[in-house]
């Protein structure tokens, strides 16, 4: 199995002059996770234009192509090839919003395919052009109820002229799918969703889906725990869909908290963790370890051993670095209003706690373990 790390924040974040330390001596994090790590793959999103109509950035990285090119550039220099996670949209998407760029609406469904053909190809070639070694392409991010809304929706009834459930979804993959092979035909391509440890759903996903389109290597999957169900769900749904899909499982998102404490004036993620199900004595292991430095170490050491065993070919950690700074939230106010929201000046980062440095930026114990050095370690049980 091969380790990646998703840095997508780092480029605009490192404006801000962030020190990450490793025993107390600075490094560079893309140096860092190339030759301390040996971690040869860096995974990065790509929003499609990131900005409102003033020009005004929407945050969270504001990952527009010029942001990616500049990190593929770094990952190149370090001897990392890239995962590139097309979200087909102008800010995050996941299974509930899936909104299409702003410079597509108004179009029909036709239409859509074209700008979704071109704008796959010219991405690519631009980055091919820059000698930027692509080895994997998500077409789509976190696509459980489809992606293009409303033309790739599930729980919308299918037509040739407007598409729609799985058949319109199938459609629009397999037109980028054919921009990727035409452009990169050794990168393998990942059909991306969460619910990782609910077998259920992602059978009948791809039980449907492979009916109209099948041309991908990889199913991608997100998985947290305190989301996704424990350990035994997540390895029980890989054994099952390799045995009947015969895709390799990719975890392209994971992590672990290593803190259950706020810095005063920020939010963390566990302070959203009120549910039964996120309590400590939750009985399906939705926290299987203490939120502790070592609660981190003890939960990448089980993960990794169990994905080892059950044959998953890679697994990246989720945005290692995106550590607690005055302007480091998940979105500016443009990006808010994006979102439907209330703007606030100083958005919450909530991942903070779940970094491989911690919130002063010194590494955590955590990042000994996601190391390639430990991966080859294991052997299967």
């Amino acid at each position: 199995m091969k380790l990646g790390v998703d840095l997508s924040t780092l480029d605009e974040f490192e404006k801000q002059n962030p020190s990450f330390t490793y025993h107390g001596e600075k490094v560079d994090p893309y140096e860092f996770f190339s030759h301390h790590s040996n971690i040869k793959t860096l995974r990065l999103r790509l929003w499609h234009h990131p900005y409102d109509d003033k020009g005004r950035p929407y945050g969270g990285g504001t990952n527009d192509f010029d942001a990616t090119l500049r990190m593929a550039k770094r990952a190149k220099e370090v001897g990392m090839n890239i995962l590139l996670d097309f979200h087909y949209s102008d800010f995050y998407v996941d299974p509930s919003r899936q909104r299409v760029p702003k410079a597509w609406e108004g179009k029909n469904y036709q239409q859509i395919i074209e700008e979704l053909s071109n704008y796959t190809k010219r991405t690519l070639l631009d980055l091919k052009s820059n000698e930027i070694d692509v080895m994997g392409v998500q077409i789509g991010n976190e696509i459980t109820n489809g992606m293009l809304f409303p033309f790739g929706k599930l729980d919308v009834e299918y037509t040739p002229e407007n598409g729609g459930g799985f058949q319109g979804l199938a459609t629009l993959l397999k037109t980028a799918a054919e921009a990727v092979r035409e452009v990169y035909p050794k990168a393998k391509i990942v059909v991306h969703l969460e619910n990782s440890g609910n077998n259920i759903v992602q059978d009948w996903y791809f039980s449907n889906l492979t009916k109209y389109f099948n041309d991908f290597d990889v199913i991608g999957e997100s998985y947290y725990p305190y989301w996704h169900g424990g350990l035994p769900n997540l390895i029980d749904n890989v054994t099952k869909l390799k045995a009947k899909f015969h895709k390799e499982i990719w975890l392209v998102e994971m992590g672990y908290e290593y803190a259950e404490s706020l810095v005063p004036g920020h939010h963390c993620e566990y302070a959203d963790r009120t549910e039964p199900e996120f309590q400590p004595n939750n009985p399906d292991g939705r926290i299987p370890f203490p939120i502790t430095k070592q609660g981190q170490v003890d939960y990448l050491k089980k993960l990794l051993q169990l994905c080892v065993n059950a044959g998953v070919e890679y697994a990246f950690y989720w945005e290692p670095c995106w550590i607690l700074l005055p302007d480091s939230g998940w979105a500016k106010p443009a990006g808010q209003i994006y979102c439907g929201l209330e703007p606030v000046e100083n958005a919450d980062n909530d991942w903070a706690n779940e970094t491989l440095f911690d919130f002063s930026g010194e590494a955590t114990p955590g990042s000994e373990i996601f190391t390639q050095q430990y991966v080859d370690t294991l052997k299967k049980q």
